[in-house]
């Protein structure tokens, strides 16, 4: 059965696409489907992809979309059902039928008979009873689809007409498809409930989905927080949220969607509402628009609480437990569009007396306040310390900017929540904002202390783009205060931090650093302490090290300090640590904690690194369409927020493990010109893993021990000792065999068992299994070190690294098929292309299938005559090809190449490719039996 297109304009609707699908189905026709919902989630939409879908399974559509204008004209929706329609070519259809079907469709001329009967109900009976004929005549020659649009604007002798027909219908090819609003049935429904009729309620959006929306449709990137923002103000109805997205759009970067008018489209629906309402609950509407979920308790102290009973019991607002919220989101973005400034500040300086809540009272304090107000400032001020000491760092800096806006110019704390409103910027992410706010007033903060911390800000700031402007400008805030200890230790455990996961260099310097940052915490405070334990955590991972001790010490700071999911903390080391050795639940534990805690906490950046994080889990363990899921959402949101280009190397090792070569490299060669730029050396290391994985996909294992070696030595020389941090060795040892390098592989497979028996590293050691036994099976069919490569596979399979199972399979495989050991090749082939086809990777299980297609009939070839992959080999080799071309083209690597050429001219009596050329002549079907080109004997 065809689908249901969803291609280009229809997103997060696949659950309502199934059941269209179902209905549309052809094997039962005669189905009726009722899609309905409120203005603007998505009716038409989906009711325009039945309508295609239902023509590209060869139906024939009879469409109508009435509009409100039309409801009064007579058989308007009838006349679009039947345009194009040529009744004469339909048999069946009694005169008087036709004759009055014609005529009520101006088709016809009425005669004076007709006109008298036209008035009265036989009129009309003639016409639905002709209607009724034209849709079997039509059923007869095929199915038919009814589609009709907007029922709610049938006119009544259109309506009248169709619900006579959908009575008797029944048995007949004929399905309906209607769209129309949220409320009770039409009569036409009704009429076709016998026949079997579903219905589709459209609900909200997603959340993901709207992110997807506002992406493609509009290319806009928006902060989660905003993103939720705008999610909840639309109640997920996607014609709102893309109206409030064009806006914003249009205006550009903002952190609050009330500065944002509600757009005219949605004040046309909302708007009369609104403005017909009486002075009480228009007042009770807008106060509870400005302070959502507000108990009406609360709310009754700040308006009239007959305003409240009013708007209750009209269906205004809603009463959620004790809490009040409009019956839709933008009822109140309405209200308060339709009101004055100075009601607004009445009604929050009124509200700010009525609320319990601290963060809410300074709120309404700030907002009912226009100009600089000292006393009014230290409240938020004082407010937005506690929200931030708590967590709510998105309300600690909306308050921040209340506070500095209501502080007066030449006061003596400005310097301070300067500064203060820095910090809590920094620490939502939003990092341009940052450094707007104080590279144009660091020169009017005093030296010493204060211009130190600002500094420190902007080393975070978003116009920093080079690893080298960060460390110049955390250098510039300890020359500023170099005694400090606060200052120090917080420079210290920041160039830390940039030296072992930015730059991956000197890893043991930066273990240095952080110690002596940690040295100096317990003088400087507990969040200068928290960023050396993560500084420290992240040096120690990488060489290989346990960081209990720091999260246990991590844990006794205090609660204001411990921030578990901040990227500077030891939290997310200590979950990517666990990533690295394979211990994939362990690992999917820790990092849904870090996620879901960053989220409520606010913390952009450090959500967004972590998930990042998740989506190198979900690629090293097989997980390819959740990584992809991801990519796929986070493509469409603000890349912006970190420095480095960790999306596009993420993109690069998907594609090389989906076994897409070129669109690896395409990703991979982005990624190091970004990273390069940057100053990054991570996001290089992963990019050159991709390459390299990629390059053995495409069968060229010299190019990806290029690749590769420089990873492996490069890492090992700055002193990162964790094999799974950049986890190239196999890969490496695979090509290095390849090409006959097997001293080179021997060295790089010792290393990599030495570091994991001493750390125990679960990946690392059967890493090291699968590199020995390939090695092994380099030059012979080792019985041993088969098991051993077989053992490896289920020990990947034991700790959920499905990727990596497979790619042992299929190495085991090879080698079986190389030696003619057929039976365990194909067992072994067959396995690896089914595990890789289960986790999505077409490419690879496109080696393994190409691999079994080479094993052929199970009996050897007769002695002297080649084997079928040996007479491809030669044939390409005689027609002038290099063996990377024929390892290219016949989608292996080149030391299997050389093998079958190797192979060929020892049968053949050859040494060269001249005399192998001399020796080819046509139809002699000493190599094929299949009549093309052979080898002379």
């Amino acid at each position: 059965m065809q689908e249901v297109s969803t291609s280009g304009s229809i997103i997060g609707r696949e659950p309502e696409l199934a059941v269209v699908d179902e209905v549309l189905d052809p094997g039962d026709p005669g189905r009726g489907l009722v899609i309905s919902g409120e203005p603007g989630i998505g009716k038409t939409t989906l009711w325009q992809a039945a309508e295609e879908a239902a023509r590209a399974r060869g139906m024939r559509v009879l469409s109508s979309r009435p509009s409100g204008a039309e409801a009064q004209l007579l058989f308007a929706a009838l006349t679009d059902l039947l345009e194009g329609i040529e009744f004469g070519g339909l048999p069946g259809i009694p005169a008087p039928q036709l004759r009055a079907l014609e005529v009520a469709l101006l088709r016809a001329e009425p005669t004076r008979r007709y006109a008298a009967a036209a008035a009265d109900l036989s009129g009309q009976r003639a016409i639905s009873a002709g209607f009724l004929s034209v849709l079997r005549a039509l059923g007869r020659a095929g199915p038919v689809l009814v589609a009709i649009d907007d029922v709610q604007w049938l006119d009544p002798c259109s309506s009248d007409a169709l619900t006579f027909a959908g009575r008797r219908i029944h048995g007949h090819p004929v399905s309906f498809l209607l769209a129309r609003r949220s409320g009770n049935a039409s009569e036409l429904e009704r009429a076709l409930e016998p026949a079997g009729l579903r219905r589709l309620e459209v609900k909200a959006l997603s959340l993901g989905a709207t992110q997807l929306l506002l992406s493609k449709r509009l290319g806009l990137s928006l902060s989660r927080r905003l993103l939720r923002a705008l999610f909840e103000k639309a109640g997920g109805n996607p014609l709102f949220a893309f109206e409030l997205g064009r806006m914003l759009a249009e205006r550009g970067t903002v952190d609050d969607l009330s500065e944002i008018p509600v757009p005219d489209v949605i004040d046309d629906l909302f708007g009369p509402r609104v403005a017909g309402l009486s002075a009480e609950a228009g007042r009770t509407l807008l106060a509870v628009a400005l302070s959502p979920g507000i108990p009406g308790a609360q709310l009754g102290q700040a308006v009239d609480p007959l305003g409240v009973q009013e708007s209750v019991a009209t269906g205004l607002l809603r009463v959620d437990g004790e809490r009040m919220r409009p019956s839709h989101p933008l009822l109140g973005a309405a209200a308060v569009r339709h009101s004055s400034a100075r009601e607004r500040r009445d009604l929050h300086l009124a509200l700010a007396h009525a609320v319990t809540d601290d963060v809410l009272r300074a709120r309404h304090l700030a907002l009912a306040s226009v100009r600089p107000d000292t006393d009014v400032a230290a409240v938020v001020a004082a407010t937005a310390a506690s929200a931030f000491s708590r967590g709510g760092r998105h309300d600690a800096v909306e308050l921040s900017e209340h506070a500095l806006r209501l502080t007066p110019a030449g006061a003596p704390e400005r310097s301070e929540r300067l500064l203060a409103l820095a910090h809590r910027l920094n620490s939502v992410g939003a990092l341009q904002r940052v450094s707007d706010l104080l590279a144009p007033n660091i020169d009017s903060l005093g030296p010493g202390n204060a211009r130190a911390r600002a500094w420190l800000l902007l080393a975070d700031g978003g116009d920093v783009l080079t690893t080298q402007d960060y460390v110049h400008r955390l250098d510039q805030a300890l020359a500023e205060c170099p005694t400090d200890p606060g200052v120090r230790a917080s420079v210290l455990a920041k160039k830390a931090h940039v030296q072992a996961i930015g730059r991956v260099r000197h890893i043991a310097e930066a273990q240095r650093w952080a110690e002596e940052a940690l040295r100096a915490a317990p003088e400087a405070g507990p969040e200068a302490e928290r960023v050396a334990l993560g500084a420290l955590a992240w040096a120690r991972v990488l060489r290989g090290r346990s960081v209990v001790d720091l999260t246990e010490r991590f844990a006794g700071l205090p609660a204001a300090a411990t921030l578990t999911a901040d990227w500077y903390s030891p939290g997310p080391p200590s979950a990517g640590r666990l990533v690295w050795r394979g211990q994939v639940g362990q690992a999917r534990a820790a990092l849904a904690s870090l996620v879901s805690m960053a989220d409520i906490q606010g913390d952009a950046g450090s959500y967004t690194m972590l998930r990042f994080v998740v989506c190198d889990l979900e690629l090293r363990i097989g997980e390819l369409d959740s990584a992809q899921a991801f990519l796929d959402e986070f493509g469409g949101s603000d890349r912006d927020i970190v420095m480095s280009p960790n999306y596009e190397y993420s993109r690069a090792l998907l594609a090389a493990e989906r076994g897409d070569p070129g669109e690896a490299e395409r990703w991979a060669a982005e990624t190091i010109e970004k990273a390069r730029a940057a100053g990054i050396g991570w996001d290089a290391f992963e990019a050159s893993r991709a390459i390299g994985m990629a390059a053995l996909a495409a069968g060229e294992p010299e190019r990806a021990i290029r690749t590769l070696l420089a990873v492996w030595e490069q890492t090992l020389r700055e002193g990162v000792e964790d094999p799974g941090a950049f986890p190239v060795a196999p890969d490496l040892v695979e090509a290095l065999v390849e090409t006959g390098g097997i001293r080179e592989a021997r060295a790089v497979a010792g290393r990599l068992r030495e570091l994991a028996e001493t750390q125990q590293h679960p990946w690392g050691l059967a890493a090291a299994k699968r590199s020995s036994a390939v090695i092994q099976l380099g030059s012979s069919f080792d019985e041993q070190a088969a098991a051993e490569l077989a053992e490896a596979a289920t020990d990947f399979g034991r700790l959920g690294l499905a990727f990596d199972r497979a790619r042992c399979l299929l190495l085991l495989g090879r080698a079986a098929r190389r030696y003619r050991k057929y039976g365990h090749a194909r067992r072994s082939l067959e396995q690896a292309a089914a595990a890789f086809e289960r986790i999505g990777a077409p490419g690879w299980a496109g080696q393994a299938r190409s691999e079994l297609s080479r094993i052929g009939a199970r009996r050897p070839a007769p002695e002297g005559r080649l084997t079928p992959a040996e007479t491809n080999a030669v044939e390409l080799a005689a027609a002038g090809l290099s063996n990377k071309q024929i390892a290219h083209r016949l989608f292996v690597s080149v030391h299997t190449v050389e093998l079958h050429l190797s192979h060929a001219y020892a049968k053949l009596g050859v040494r060269s490719r001249s005399q192998l050329a001399a020796r080819m002549r046509p139809g002699t079907g000493s190599a094929r039996q299949d009549g093309k080109p052979g080898l002379k004997d």
